[in-house]
């Protein structure tokens, strides 16, 4: 059962936008998020509305107890209560490696910082080279990170230089960012790299850093990498935000029974375009694509999606999306016209409207070839076939 976004009832006969939904379904996840994107863009520019079916499954919102922790830490530091800053930092620091996806890499270079400089407040130079380690965790997250002379005592300068140094001075290792899906957005440092897969990030210091990743339709990832000299490899499971699973199954079931096969409306399109508040779903099983209409039945398949065909593609679903009460396709480049009602009088076999009728007909019997042709070599059919809710 597919459910609506929160805060919204999916009437039970819609009458919906004249919107597109964009689906693509198949084994090579990498390929079809790369298609998806593609084939929404093509149509965008032969003025298809095209519904950004993600941006209505938000994700929740970021837990935000380790920038509390972190706020009264600070609180306390500056009402110079360091043991209790002390501890307050380290509660938040635990917060933030627990929980990766609800923190970022200045967040987590501040609670190392103060944490290393407490230590040597509060224990003197026995803590310094806790301080140290803590300082060089620190720039490893944050490399602009500084140290006021003029707040900090000479000894925690001291060993923050020293911990400056040693980053300068560390080897370095590549990533390879991956994620399941793919196609999110990674973050490193502060800095955004690109999207996923990722195999040319840049070279970081040997050591543990932070990878924020984000894609519209899940929730916010974090994960840790620890960089050897021969680099590090991480490819987290994004979680779908609430709603959007069962829209991304629902469209990979209607996929499956209905991308080239005998061409009756998949028994979830309908609620599927209600439930993303679009008429029309463009179907793709990353070979072949083809567009219902879900409050008609009427299908135009049989089309490519190969990057040479794919704008003449997008041409043909505008024309049929146009005109969504359309019944037949003249022929293959011809805009969808409508089929006029018969007048009176005369033998039916002599009226021009007898022999579309015939022709409809005849789409829609050839509509098992279409299917054969589909899978063999050869030019791709193109079908439009009548149907009804």
């Amino acid at each position: 059962m597919l459910a609506a976004p929160q805060g919204t009832a999916a009437p039970s006969k819609p009458s919906l936008p004249s919107k597109a939904a964009v689906f693509v379904s198949s084994p090579d996840e990498a390929a079809a998020t790369r298609l998806e994107l593609q084939l929404g863009k093509a149509l965008d520019s032969e003025s298809v509305s095209v519904v950004e079916v993600a941006d209505d499954f938000p994700a929740p919102p970021r837990d935000d107890t380790g920038d509390k922790l972190a706020k009264d830490a600070r609180q306390a530091y500056d009402d110079l209560d360091y043991e209790g800053s002390a501890a307050k930092w380290t509660a938040a620091l635990e917060f933030f490696v627990k929980h990766p996806e609800a923190s970022d890499a200045k967040s987590l270079a501040d609670a190392h910082f103060f944490i290393g400089a407490l230590a040597i407040q509060n224990g003197g130079k026995s803590q310094l080279k806790k301080g140290q380690e803590e300082f060089t965790r620190a720039l490893l997250h944050n490399a602009e990170l500084t140290c006021d002379p003029q707040v900090y005592g000479n000894d925690v300068k001291k060993a923050f230089d020293k911990a400056l140094a040693e980053v300068n001075n560390k080897p370095t290792g590549k990533l390879t960012v991956d994620s399941t899906p793919p196609g999110a957005q990674i973050s490193l440092r502060g800095k955004t790299l690109g999207v996923t897969p990722l195999s040319d990030a840049p070279a970081v210091p040997v050591g543990r850093h932070l990878l924020l990743l984000s894609k519209a339709g899940y929730e916010s990832t974090g994960v840790f990498a620890d960089v050897t000299k021969e680099g590090a490899s991480v490819k987290p499971e994004l979680k779908a935000a609430p709603g959007y699973a069962e829209v991304r199954d629902g469209a990979t079931s209607a996929i499956g029974k209905g991308v080239g096969a005998k061409g009756k409306l998949p028994p979830n399109a309908r609620k599927l375009g209600e439930t993303v508040k679009a008429r029309f779903l463009v179907m793709s099983d990353g070979s072949l694509a083809e567009v219902w209409d879900v409050e008609t039945g009427n299908r135009l398949g049989g089309l490519s999606i190969s990057s040479e065909e794919l704008a003449e593609t997008a041409k043909k679903i505008s024309r049929f999306i146009a005109k969504p009460g359309s019944a037949m396709v003249a022929s293959l480049d011809a805009p969808v016209e409508g089929v006029e009602e018969p007048a009176a009088g005369g033998p039916v076999y002599k009226k021009w409207w007898f022999w579309t009728a015939i022709g409809v007909v005849a789409v829609g019997g050839a509509t098992a070839a279409g299917v054969v042709a589909a899978n063999n070599p050869g030019p791709r059919p193109f079908n439009v076939l009548l149907g009804s809710p």
